[in-house]
């Protein structure tokens, strides 16, 4: 298993990347990167992804009905199970505002890999 500092700075890495992956294609490129090959992924709107084509197009999807957004986010690591709330404030698609509360879930493969993700909406 990838050490705690490698899995938190991963988790960072796809907040930061998250804030310019709507206009930005090699912000996109890596967060697809940041999973591993069968990575899963379940959002706060129940919409499921299997596998790093699936995870793509599901970033493709999410980042292409947003303009703009902006995290904050904090990170806790209890006994390996990683858990961020974060709040998001974004441009959608069709130039409404919005703003969301939640928290992440992730587990991670051995080279620090996102292998399952999943959002809960608050």
């Amino acid at each position: 298993m990838a050490d705690v500092d490698t899995n938190l700075n991963t988790i960072q890495r796809y907040f930061k990347l998250s804030d310019f992956a709507s206009c930005d294609i090699d912000s996109f490129n890596e967060i697809i990167n940041l999973f591993d090959d069968n990575a899963r992924i379940k959002s706060g709107m129940d919409e499921t992804a299997r596998g790093k084509d699936e995870v793509s197009d599901f970033f493709k999807l999410f980042f292409g009905r947003n303009k703009q957004l902006k995290h904050i986010f904090k990170t806790r690591d209890i006994d390996d199970n990683y858990k961020t709330e974060w709040v998001v404030a974004g441009l959608k698609g069709d130039d409404t505002l919005f703003s969301l509360h939640g928290f992440d879930y992730y587990q991670f493969d051995d080279a620090g890999k996102i292998v399952d993700l999943k959002v809960v909406i608050e």
